[in-house]
């Protein structure tokens, strides 16, 4: 569980790091009460930190679900098939390449409330404030009772430091909250320059750099599930969606959908008259030829290939996780019931001009218990989906088989073991030291 592993990583920290817990220090470290836990550190301790904390984590037997690195903070995502957390270590307020605060100075003016060491009410506003501002967000309302109480109690002092964050001249709160992120960053753009102009070309520079591998190399993934109709998918996506709530997934069906159902397009254009929407009967639809099953293909095709460039690599680029309720594979293994009556070796061989996600689950059943659930699909037609399904896993080691005869907390616990075995592996790979 993460409470055991917080109290011991909080008895670290408090032993031999100077940090301060930036924001939600309730209950810590025996009650985690939100979704992450960020921490600002020394920039001189950040390595030791996270390389204790990997240790740490190992002797707990936790490994790295994710891990995000930016020019400002490190997150770190860990857990096991029960429980996810997330803790954001941070040691620098870059915003654009221009730093907003003097974390030395935040550091300096920690509190320690017996348990382990927090900012001041003051100064864990003015962080996420100033950070959120320059980013062009709105302060988070989740946080409202806290600026009601620096507004009403510390707003002589939350101006100080507010233009201490580089801004060059003196800005009211209320100047601040009508500025936009831009002149924000001009103004602090141009005090760097003046006061200190190799370090912000080193800061831009480096940021210009974490941009472009941000752009290259996405840090978020995409997921996919597949199976009869039937086998339990919707439910057991559901529930690995609440247990990721550190970073809700989202939720795509078969595929990201940037180009309209094909139907609607050709009634618009006058190709046909009436367009079934009977959804509920996905296999209700007539054996189609060669031509019309070729026209569907590319027309999928097509949006599988843009729409994830235009909606999905978006997404990724931002951290996010991507389920996709079926995909590429469904139309490989079950393309009747996209009206695509192609060969499933043919189709399968198709998948490598596709964008890929980087996992993808298969769901396996008996037949028995499909046919009780839903009269879809006939004994015949589930067994064909196998079979083509252990083709496709056979050749390809992105796909994964969970057994979902057992409860649907079974299946997602299966999924998070290879889950996190997974990524343990490759986000080690990342951390700047040597680690198992």
């Amino acid at each position: 569980m993460d409470h055991t592993f917080l109290i011991a990583f909080f008895d670290v920290l408090n032993r031999q790091f100077n940090y301060a817990v930036l924001r939600g220090a309730e209950g810590l470290p025996e009650k985690n009460s939100g979704r992450d836990i960020d921490i600002l550190v020394a920039p001189h301790e950040f390595k030791q930190i996270l390389r204790f904390t990997a240790t740490l984590a190992e002797q707990h037997h936790l490994k790295i679900f994710s891990l995000t690195r930016d020019p400002s903070f490190w997150s770190l995502c860990l857990g096991d098939s029960k429980k996810i957390f997330m803790l954001e270590f941070w040691f620098a307020f870059n915003i654009y390449g221009v730093n907003r605060i003097d974390v030395s100075e935040f550091l300096d003016a920690r509190i320690f409330n017996g348990k382990i060491y927090c900012l001041p009410p003051v100064y864990s506003f003015c962080g996420k404030y100033i950070f959120s501002r320059s980013c062009g967000q709105p302060y988070p309302r989740k946080y409202q009772a806290l600026q009601s109480d620096v507004l009403l109690h510390h707003k002589p002092e939350l101006e100080i430091i507010l233009n201490k964050s580089q801004m060059g001249r003196h800005l009211s709160y209320e100047e601040w909250e009508s500025c936009t992120r831009t002149r924000l960053w001009f103004r602090s753009l141009s005090f760097e320059l003046l006061m200190h102009p190799l370090k912000l070309v080193r800061s831009i520079g480096g940021w210009g750099k974490h941009w472009l591998r941000r752009l290259m190399c996405p840090q978020g993934m995409a997921i996919s599930f597949s199976g009869p109709d039937g086998c339990g998918k919707t439910t057991v996506i559901e529930l690995l969606r609440e247990r990721l709530a550190v970073n809700p997934p989202m939720l795509f069906h078969f595929r990201p959908s940037l180009l309209p159902n094909l139907g609607e397009v050709a009634h618009k254009a006058g190709a046909v008259k009436e367009v079934d929407r009977n959804f509920d009967r996905p296999h209700r639809g007539q054996r189609k030829g060669l031509i019309s099953s070729l026209i569907r293909l590319a027309y999928y095709s097509c949006d599988y290939v843009i729409g994830y460039a235009v909606r999905i690599l978006p997404l990724q680029q931002r951290k996010h996780i991507v389920f996709f309720d079926r995909y590429f594979t469904d139309i490989i293994v079950d393309g009747e019931r996209s009206s695509i009556f192609l060969n499933y070796r043919f189709l399968a061989r198709l998948r490598h001009f596709i964008p890929g996600c980087q996992y993808n689950f298969l769901f396996r059943v008996d037949p028995e218990r499909i046919l009780n659930r839903k009269q879809e699909l006939s004994g015949e037609a589930i067994e064909r989906i196998y079979s083509r399904l252990e083709y496709l896993a056979s050749c390809d080691g992105s796909y994964y088989w969970i057994d979902n005869n057992g409860t649907p907390e079974q299946a997602v616990e299966q999924i998070l073991e290879i889950l996190l075995c997974c990524q343990h592996r490759k986000c080690s790979g990342f951390l700047p030291f040597s680690s198992k």
